[in-house]
């Protein structure tokens, strides 16, 4: 029998106890699991691609409405067929600061149904070290396939509302204070 994976599950012949090798074959049997293993493997894939793998994004990471200096960043991400979680921080350093609406890239591009600005991509956190005090956030697509905006969540009255951070906001940025992002997405 050929093998019908990826497009559809295979239906295999499983032996019985009183069947003879002839019946169903027992060469054919090995070639198609073998064939079905194969399949599997190709549809897998291998290296930074392998199901459970994340690739270190740390040093392709960009920003706009934030000087990174001498902060840090620490950002991961995975890929199993369209879909990619991306995760990661940045820490500021002395010579960085928070200039405007924070935007990061992202690994991979989105796919365009998601694109849209304003399409929820998944949660964030800002950390004033200082303090002791996190506030939580989200990461929304920013109206392209590349970058994602990060956003406070600013009460107004008895509700919350989406905002853009600032030099300011949620709190005055200073040294070590972080950005932390956990997000999903579709790929394009």
């Amino acid at each position: 029998m050929a093998i019908t994976y990826p497009t559809t599950l295979d239906a295999f012949t499983n032996p019985t106890a009183a069947s003879l090798l002839t019946s169903p074959s027992h060469a054919q049997q090995h070639s198609d699991i073998n064939d079905a293993v194969e399949a599997l493997e190709t549809k897998v894939a291998i290296g930074n691609t392998v199901l459970g793998t994340y690739t270190d994004y740390s040093s392709s990471q960009t920003y706009s409405g934030l000087t990174v200096g001498n902060g840090t960043t620490t950002s991961y991400y995975a890929r199993v067929n369209n879909f990619v979680h991306f995760h990661g921080r940045f820490d500021l350093g002395s010579t960085s600061s928070v200039t405007g609406a924070v935007q990061i890239s992202l690994p991979i591009n989105l796919n365009s149904t998601m694109t849209g600005t304003g399409s929820p991509l998944g949660f964030a956190y800002y950390s004033d070290i200082s303090s002791g005090i996190n506030y939580p956030a989200d990461l929304i697509a920013a109206g392209s396939a590349t970058m994602a905006y990060t956003s406070t969540w600013p009460a107004s009255g008895t509700f919350v509302q989406r905002g853009n951070i600032q030099a300011t906001n949620p709190f005055t940025w200073a040294v070590s204070d972080r950005i932390y992002w956990n997000i999903y997405y579709k790929a394009a």
